[in-house]
């Protein structure tokens, strides 16, 4: 046995599809998991704050009270503009694999999905070298593990997904080197866990990240863009990367050995890219509670991002040789920070960024620098005001409402919620296509497209959150009840007998761990 607990994360890896393609034969692992070990499905945040999704798998802490929710930067409370959060903002003491070290276990971490470094760990660290999201920078512990395996396998083959041009011979190479990285991810991994025996060994595949982004439009024929280009050649490449990375799970659970417990998890999910948080700028400003620069600002934000993202290879090579990293981050910073108008004391109601949902922060007195809004019955009227405009947002073509729901930090996560997270969240529909427009009697008609050719992405998350879990004492076939994503660090901290800290918000599952209570 070379590793105690083995856990793979597959980041944005879409569980309706494993599930839907194991029970087809077409993933034989993951048939294996369902048929030898147990599967639950996993609670997550992804109608909350979805960008907390990682943090909360690797903490079990809620994002209510780790609110680290949009990387890299964000807003801070008692500062007016979204801010670079580096490394050294993060507190690595709530990694599970820090725990686990801290209580004397050999830990190996392998490009685990935005995390940073821990000073001083027993074992090894590797971190942004074959990822989706690059937020800091590649680096290892020690140093020269980095140094060993750039010159032996060489850079990671995909840079940045979305830069392949939205042409065939753009989809072409990425698909292959999308197969390549699978092929070079599992080598690497294979090589790290033989070195020697782990009492933790944790990794991600996020392939299924970029491919999901990229490729969904080919599989789907709702999608606008599904015979844009040469359908037949791209339809099934999102099967094909899934294939590679079952084949490849297969690998390292065997090379982890048969008494090892291994821990398989899809953090969240893909589909078709829905949106909808892009409108609401103009809602804002069409309310009367956002200055009309505020819709500007975010329409001029969202083009540079899009620039930024699409920028031609030789710009990033540039950018790899510059000394001063923090430069470039301050550039990318400087993008963000046109989306938040908290300089303003005309402003009203901001927009936060928050991926797939809407966030809204009043801008309040004595919170906010800049603070209009006095807290108390003139915050409480604003927000009824803004749930009933924002329930009120329907599709022209329909006249279906757009919004699902809108939640308040303190009906998410309790009155002691951490005050950086948003005073609102907007969840928008997913069941009638893509908004990219509303109305409402108060608003008008208001048009803003979700695609164009400078952000080529056609797929986009959904809340689907899997576990599946075998090894020594976990029963064959069970499907247990639903758990959260909070539950799986504390899940991999009883298999390793390390005590749960007071901090974390999740319990181990039982039937993984074996228990006949949670305590």
């Amino acid at each position: 046995m070379t590793a105690r607990v083995l856990v793979i994360g597959l980041d944005a890896a879409e569980a309706t599809l494993v599930e839907r393609w194991a029970a087809e034969g077409v993933l034989p692992t993951f048939a294996r998991l369902t048929e030898r070990g147990v599967k639950s499905r996993l609670a997550n945040p992804m109608e909350t704050l979805p960008g907390a999704i990682w943090s909360e798998l690797v903490t079990g802490i809620s994002c209510g009270k780790r609110p680290h929710y949009y990387h890299p930067h964000q807003l801070v409370t008692g500062e007016a503009r979204a801010r670079l959060i580096a490394p050294a903002d993060i507190d690595t003491e709530g990694y599970y694999w820090v725990q686990a070290s801290n209580a004397g276990r050999r830990v190996a971490v392998i490009d685990q999905v935005q995390t940073v470094r821990a000073p001083g760990l027993n074992g090894i660290q590797l971190f942004e070298w074959g990822l989706h999201d690059r937020h800091y920078v590649k680096c290892s512990e020690p140093p020269e593990l980095l140094s060993e395996i750039d010159e032996r396998y060489g850079e990671h083959p995909v840079k940045s997904c979305d830069e392949h041009g939205n042409t065939e011979q753009g989809y072409e190479a990425l698909r292959q080197n999308l197969l390549d990285a699978v092929d070079l991810k599992t080598k690497l991994l294979l090589e790290l866990l033989e070195r020697e025996h782990w009492d933790l060994f944790t990794c991600a595949f996020t392939e299924f990240h970029c491919v999901g982004h990229q490729f969904w439009h080919f599989q789907d024929p709702r999608h606008p863009w599904y015979d844009r280009h040469d359908g037949e050649r791209f339809r099934d490449t999102i099967r094909e990367i899934y294939i590679k990375i079952d084949q490849a799970i297969a690998r390292v659970i065997e090379a982890a050995g048969a008494e090892a417990t291994v821990l398989v998890f899809c953090s969240h999910g893909m589909g078709p890219y829905i949106d909808g948080p892009q409108l609401l700028p103009e809602v804002l400003v069409r309310l009367g509670m956002a200055s009309a620069s505020h819709s500007k600002a975010s329409y001029l934000a969202r083009r540079m991002q899009a620039v930024l993202r699409s920028a031609p290879r030789r710009w990033h090579q540039s950018i790899k040789r510059m000394k001063d990293f923090a430069l470039v981050r301050k550039a990318q910073s400087a993008a963000g920070n046109l989306y938040y108008p908290l300089e303003s004391p005309r402003t009203r109601v901001a927009i936060l960024r928050n991926n797939r949902v809407g966030a809204l922060r009043l801008n309040l007195r004595g919170r906010e620098p800049f603070g209009r809004v006095e807290p108390g019955a003139e915050a409480a009227a604003l927000t009824d005001e803004l749930r009933r405009e924002l329930m009120a947002l329907e599709d022209p073509a329909t006249g279906r409402p757009i919004v699902k729901a809108v939640v308040s930090a303190e009906e998410a996560f309790g009155s002691d919620h951490h005050p950086d997270v948003p005073d609102l969240m907007v969840v928008f529909r997913t069941d009638g296509g893509p908004i990219e427009a509303c109305r409402s009697p108060r608003v008008g008609l208001i048009k803003i497209p979700i695609t164009d050719r400078l952000v080529p992405r056609t797929g986009d998350h959904t809340v689907e959150s899997r576990l599946w879990a075998i090894g020594p004492g976990i029963e064959a076939g069970v499907t247990l009840p639903e758990a959260n994503v909070l539950d799986l660090a504390p899940t991999v901290l009883r298999l390793l007998d390390v005590p749960l800290s007071d901090g974390i918000d999740g319990r181990p599952i039982l039937g993984v761990t074996n228990e006949a209570a949670v305590v």
